[in-house]
């Protein structure tokens, strides 16, 4: 009988730390999922020192606060009919809404999870923002060059207002439709510090030909 007894309070006992567990478990995962659950939303993060935060979206609007470099914020709307501007709408916490702006000329914000970016349905039009990109010139037709490593970008004059990186890629095109002779091409890549990318390609001449596996098919380019 004790034997029985002694059971069911094990038993008991067991049921009872179980039930605890298992509610740890709920509320962790809940926990987890409210700390998560807008890892996929559409963000800004401020880029620069600060920026004004205000009532709606003009500058005329009241100032209701300041956005701080690496502070991240949850998109709730977006406004583009400003030639100078961007205008996010964004969640404050707490119920409380603001507009944030960002340059056109040199964007304030670098954006996560904007919806024209996504593989789906959700992709529209509505949601393309237009920073302005890269200028990128040169002023001869042919880049001369002794080999492919002396490569660099000196001949080239770039126009951004942020900071960029340039990289390149080299083409081989051996049927030109205006020549007998295999030409080669250099493009290159642009692209300032909010994604914005230019493309540019130029013919350019080796005095040592560059390997096969150094170069791509013309075919290729993506211009």
């Amino acid at each position: 009988m004790k034997a029985v007894k002694r059971l069911i309070i094990i038993g008991l006992i067991l049921a009872v730390l179980g039930g605890i567990a298992f509610g740890i478990y709920m509320g962790y995962k809940k926990f987890d999922e409210f700390l998560h659950k807008d890892d996929d939303a559409w963000k800004i993060e401020i880029v620069i020192d600060k920026v004004n935060i205000r009532s709606d979206h003009t500058n005329l609007e009241a100032k209701i606060g300041e956005a701080k470099k690496g502070v991240v914020y949850k998109v709730l709307e977006i406004y583009l009919e400003d030639d100078k501007f961007v205008w996010y709408k964004v969640s404050l916490g707490k119920d409380s809404e603001g507009w944030i702006a960002s340059s056109r000329k040199e964007p304030y914000v670098k954006e996560i999870n904007n919806p024209k970016s996504l593989d789906s349905d959700e992709a529209s039009e509505e949601y393309f923002i237009e920073y302005n990109p890269p200028v990128v010139k040169y002023y001869e037709d042919v880049y001369e060059v002794d080999n492919i490593e002396n490569i660099t970008y000196d001949h080239l004059e770039i126009t951004d207002e942020s900071e960029y990186t340039v990289s390149h890629e080299v083409y081989y095109e051996e049927k030109p439709k205006d020549s007998n002779i295999p030409q080669y091409w250099i493009q290159y890549v642009v692209t300032d510090k909010f994604g914005n990318t230019t493309k540019k390609v130029q013919k350019i001449e080796f005095q040592t030909k560059p390997k096969s596996s150094q170069v791509k098919d013309f075919k290729k380019l993506k211009r």
